[in-house]
């Protein structure tokens, strides 16, 4: 029996080396960040008005709206927000209500999802003979 034991144990210590060898050839891969899209969008915004932009997310990620530029100079504040998009409305997760040029929105989305920036009137101090002209600059997953 003890021969029998000594020939067995190294028989099986090689099929078990042997077999932790074996390798599938599937090489794991490290999971790359998708690539961020930056979109512009203008517009005007009258008295008491509003305009909203929708856009797509396309994966899990960070997403910065920044209110880029407005005019005139001496424009006055106006509201800015960024939400989630149903095909209609534009429901505001983050809003800044008296946002000027440079005012930025950053929030997260956990996968695929339709957002919207909206830029509106958040005083009625937008003289009612002019209007307040913007560009909004979104970076996107």
């Amino acid at each position: 029996m003890r021969y029998a034991l000594q020939v067995r144990l190294p028989l099986l210590l090689a099929v078990l080396l042997v077999s932790g060898a074996c390798d599938n050839g599937d090489t794991p891969t490290t999971p790359t960040d998708p690539p961020t899209v930056t979109e512009s969008f203008t517009g005007t915004v009258s008295r008491n008005g509003s305009q909203t932009h929708s856009f797509v997310a396309s994966a899990a990620g960070t997403v910065t709206a920044t209110l880029s530029a407005v005019s005139p100079a001496d424009s006055p504040v106006i509201g800015f927000s960024m939400g989630t998009w149903d095909g209609v409305v534009c429901t505001a997760v983050l809003t800044n209500n008296a946002a000027t040029t440079t005012s930025v929105l950053t929030g997260t989305v956990v996968g695929i999802s339709s957002l919207c920036v909206r830029l509106f009137d958040s005083t009625g101090e937008v003289p009612a003979n002019a209007a307040v002209n913007y560009t909004i600059t979104v970076e996107r997953p």
